[in-house]
């Protein structure tokens, strides 16, 4: 049975990196360009309020709910 400081000391060796099966925590979201499939959530945070366009990485799928929403909105993807 774990005691509390046990604990304690694992959550303190995961969160150093230290942790022996865990790899830890991404620090850095990937970059878009780099990126396959866009996400709504990807989009919405690339997108520039007021704007007309979203430029996006020519080989990436943006998503049907993304569409919809750009469609909505009246924003033109720019591939490229």
């Amino acid at each position: 049975m774990l005691t509390k400081g046990a604990v304690e000391d694992i959550i303190m060796q995961h969160l150093a990196g230290k942790a022996g099966g865990a790899a830890p925590a991404a620090r850095k979201a990937p970059e878009l360009k780099k990126k396959v499939f866009i996400s709504d959530w990807e989009l919405r945070r690339i997108y520039i309020p007021g704007s007309r366009s979203v430029r996006v990485p020519a080989d990436s799928i943006v998503s049907p709910l993304s569409l919809d929403w750009l469609e909505y909105e009246g924003i033109k993807v720019v591939r490229g």
